[in-house]
């Protein structure tokens, strides 16, 4: 984890990459509500990827199979900005062979769906907090 983050006084900045509605927008409106955070959501990998670029987020939340750009492709653009944000899968994918994927291309988490809400505010928070 590398970069500065927003000031602790701030809001926490999160970006959901989602492309299923019911998953991204129950999470965004806890991240909002229950935590306080910004939250942008986008619809596929690419949307993502440009939205990342765009607004620099303290944390990304992103499924690995999304269309147009997977959520591997989405790491591994996302790591190499000047500002890498705290990445945190969340998929259907349970192999070791998919988490040994996502640790290679960036991704500093990796939860299995249905991920715990509060377990991914307490990774935001944490990284936040020591940023």
């Amino acid at each position: 984890m590398s970069g500065v983050v927003s000031p602790a006084t701030e809001r926490p900045s999160v970006l959901i990459v989602e492309d299923q509605a019911d998953v991204a927008d129950s999470m965004a409106l806890f991240l909002e509500v229950v935590c306080h955070c910004d939250v942008t959501v986008a619809r596929d990998g690419e949307a993502g990827i440009q939205a990342a670029l765009d607004g620099s987020p303290d944390a990304v939340v992103c499924d690995i199979g999304l269309p147009k750009k997977d959520g591997y492709q989405v790491a591994s653009a996302i790591s190499t900005m000047p500002r890498k944000p705290l990445l945190i899968a969340v998929t259907g994918y349970g192999s070791d062979a998919a988490r040994d994927r996502a640790r290679k291309v960036g991704f500093d988490h990796y939860l299995v769906k249905p991920a715990d809400p509060e377990e991914v505010e307490s990774l935001i928070r944490t990284h936040c907090s020591h940023t």
